[in-house]
């Protein structure tokens, strides 16, 4: 058996391991970073294929999130405190939603109360008579207080606005507001976490520009670049299976490789990436705290998986309406039939992100999220799930002039669990970054407790999972 000594071990090389191993390197000490796949970057990041496409949600190993647009609050700090630049293009115009069959089109402005009361009479559909409750309601949500906010996350958005909202046309513009978001049963998102999204600082959204990478590896890859530089190592092709835990405190991690052959790391300080029921089968349960058992119950419940469609294209398609080439950077949410349904959604990332595509080229990528926790998404076959992306793709060929003309190539994807928010609009608590009675041990995955949205979440818990880390060490 291999063994090897370092300050820390960092499990997963999602983008919180990435900026923990950054910042603790930066501060002198050695850390080995375990990576099952690859590449680093977990889901948040792409990966390149053979003719120079970087395509994001492309990784194997199933951690992590990624949305592709996104805050980058906490990220800045994280970047800073690591000695990394990330190279980033805000999004000026960050949503359109189209309804379909009738392909009516709406840019959905900004992501703020005040953005989404200016667009509710034509995006949320809300009456006329309505708009002043919805801007009273809005306004609510976003003064609630700490306390209140906490109350709300148990609650879902359908019982608490029959219970605070008068107006059936506000309350349906409610639950518009949380499908176009991101949610395909918004009756059951969380208010406590709709409060929290109407109340967090607005830094961007960005996307990724980096010179040598393309897509969403451009967040990821700066940080792996400054472990690297700074002497610690990334181990890649080495899946983790184990953190040992003696005496109440960690003592390291333990892996394997393609042959099968282990490798342990002995360390006082072990950082998790991974979703918190994942890390179940890493540790030893009768040593965890039966809250946090609890915790990752009622998370797994609420995972998602992602079936989508990405195509190659020698240019970009024109808009059928205008004829004019294609310029919208940011995501375009699709809704369906009179209920409005959630049903996904596509971007263009090459417009932002110069490595995304070869050169002259571009890359356009479809995506639905099917929240398992629904029965009838954790049962849809494959060719149910084809036949769904496929009526998206049917939709592009109608809302653009000339997209045969424009594809290279095309592929159907499927993203396994956990991926894309499920968990974010979940009316559940999440867990802490530290675990009671066990030193040293830092759960930094994306279902931890943070004041981060998506993905920035990812470099708030790194960031944290450092600091603390930290602490310890010195």
């Amino acid at each position: 058996m291999a063994e090897t000594s370092a300050d820390a071990v960092v499990v997963g090389s999602a983008l919180a391991g990435l900026v923990a191993a950054a910042i603790l390197t930066r501060h002198g000490k050695r850390v080995v970073v375990l990576e099952h796949a690859d590449t680093v970057g977990g889901r948040v990041g792409s990966v390149p294929t053979a003719d120079g496409y970087w395509i994001d949600f492309g990784h194997r190993d199933g951690h992590d999130v990624g949305d592709c647009q996104f805050p980058w609050q906490h990220g800045m700090e994280a970047a800073r405190e690591a000695g990394v630049t990330v190279a980033l293009r805000r999004v000026e115009r960050p949503l359109r939603v189209h309804r379909i069959p009738d392909g009516t089109v709406i840019d959905a402005g900004n992501w703020s109360g005040e953005g989404f009361l200016a667009t509710a009479r034509d995006l949320f559909e809300c009456p006329p008579d309505g708009i002043a409750e919805l801007g009273a309601t809005l306004a609510r949500l976003r003064s609630a207080s700490p306390a209140e906010v906490e109350a709300a996350i148990p609650q879902t958005l359908g019982s608490w606005s029959a219970a605070h909202v008068t107006h059936p046309g506000v309350r349906r513009a409610l639950l518009l507001l949380a499908t176009v978001i991101f949610h395909p049963h918004p009756e059951e998102a969380s208010v406590g976490r709709l409060m929290e999204f109407l109340q967090r600082a607005r830094t961007g959204p960005f996307l990724a520009d980096d010179d040598e990478v393309g897509g969403m590896q451009g967040v990821v890859e700066p940080f792996a670049r400054a472990v690297r530089a700074g002497g610690s190592e990334i181990a890649l092709g080495w899946k983790p299976v184990h953190i040992v835990i003696e005496e109440g405190a960690v003592r390291g991690a333990v892996a394997v490789d393609r042959a099968n052959l282990v490798r342990e790391v002995r360390a006082p300080v072990v950082v998790s990436t991974y979703p918190l029921w994942e890390n179940l089968d890493l540790l030893d349960t009768r040593l965890l705290p039966a809250d946090l058992l609890e915790s990752a119950r009622a998370l797994i419940a609420h995972r998602a998986d992602l079936v989508g469609w990405v195509a190659g294209l020698r240019c970009l398609p024109r808009v059928r309406a205008t004829g004019q080439p294609e310029d919208h950077a940011g995501w375009n949410r699709i809704l369906r039939g009179p209920e409005r349904r959630y049903h996904g959604g596509w971007h263009l990332p090459s417009l932002t992100s110069h490595r995304a595509a070869p050169a002259g080229h571009h890359l356009l990528h479809l995506v639905i999220a099917r929240f398992l926790g629904d029965a009838s998404a954790a049962a849809e076959s494959w060719p149910e799930a084809r036949a769904r992306v496929d009526e998206g793709v049917a939709y592009l060929g109608r809302y653009y002039a000339d997209l045969d003309d424009c594809l290279v190539w095309s592929a159907h994807q499927h993203v396994a669990a956990p991926q894309s928010m499920s968990w974010a609009w979940a009316p559940v608590r999440r867990h802490g970054l530290e675990v009671p009675g066990v030193k040293g041990l830092f759960l930094a995955g994306s279902t931890v407790e943070s004041p981060a949205a998506v993905v920035d979440i990812g470099a708030w818990a790194g960031r944290s999972a450092a600091h603390a880390a930290l602490a310890l060490l010195d």
